[in-house]
């Protein structure tokens, strides 16, 4: 049986997809065949994000009406052997969204289910960013999760801008981690290419750390930070302060 977590997320724009898509290429990467449940009903962001647009022949729409089975819907990704994706654009329906989750489950060792599903999770995380409005949406998203059975959910700081960070802009997510009460699974850097399908060598390392964390491997944490140090880090700065 696959160990089933929910991605949540309080509102959109904060990454919860993209950190999906991730994480799945990260545990796919170490031999865990992964499924990600994409559950925007209108489009299937995580086959762009992906970088498998295009891909999909049928829909969980037609699977749901009878026209073919729940396993036809879900895309294999080109270049990542063990990972694969089950959008539900079409299909506004989540009973049988949880339910053909539920029915391909034991095909894979992780199904991260993007806001769809959250029934059948055995986990789940929430995605904010490193400001006061996105940790106050977190906060509350965090309380909902406890309230629905998921006492140890745990939280994925994205869009973390290093230099911010080191200059003592924003809060440390280890620090927003504390103030929500939630364990920290991981930190994403800002990478303004990940949503276009494209990652950095940090972001793919950020995402590896966290994903193995989450399987129960060390309590490694990415620090965007790092790079922003020393005089190579001062110049970093100063030039990323005139943009």
């Amino acid at each position: 049986m696959a160990t089933k977590i929910y991605i949540a997320a309080a509102g959109g724009g904060t990454g919860a997809t993209t950190c999906a898509v991730g994480l799945g290429l990260a545990l796919a990467a170490a031999g865990e065949r992964t499924l990600i449940v994409d559950g925007d009903a209108r489009y299937p962001a995580a086959l762009t994000v992906a970088g498998c647009a295009g891909l999909q022949v049928y829909t969980l729409e037609e699977a749901r009406r009878g026209g073919c089975r729940p396993k036809q819907a879900i895309v294999e990704h080109p270049r990542s052997p063990n990972l694969f994706i089950l959008p539900c654009a079409g299909c506004a329906e989540k009973k049988y969204v949880s339910a053909a989750t539920a029915e391909v489950e034991n095909f894979f060792d992780y199904v991260l289910c993007d806001r769809a599903a959250k029934d059948v999770c055995d986990r789940a995380a929430a995605v904010c960013e490193p400001y006061p409005l996105s940790i106050k949406g977190a906060d509350i998203c965090l309380n909902r999760l406890r309230d629905e059975r998921f006492d140890d959910a745990g939280l994925i700081v994205n869009k973390v801008n290093g230099g911010l960070m080191y200059d003592g802009k924003i809060m440390t997510p280890r620090d927003i981690a504390a103030l929500l009460r939630a364990p920290l699974w991981g930190v994403i850097p800002e990478d303004l290419g990940m949503p276009l399908g494209s990652m950095r060598a940090d972001s793919v390392k950020a995402f590896r750390m966290a994903a193995a964390k989450m399987a129960g491997g060390p309590d490694r944490i990415f620090s965007p930070a790092k790079s922003y140090a020393g005089a190579g880090g001062y110049i970093k700065r100063k030039m990323r302060s005139r943009i």
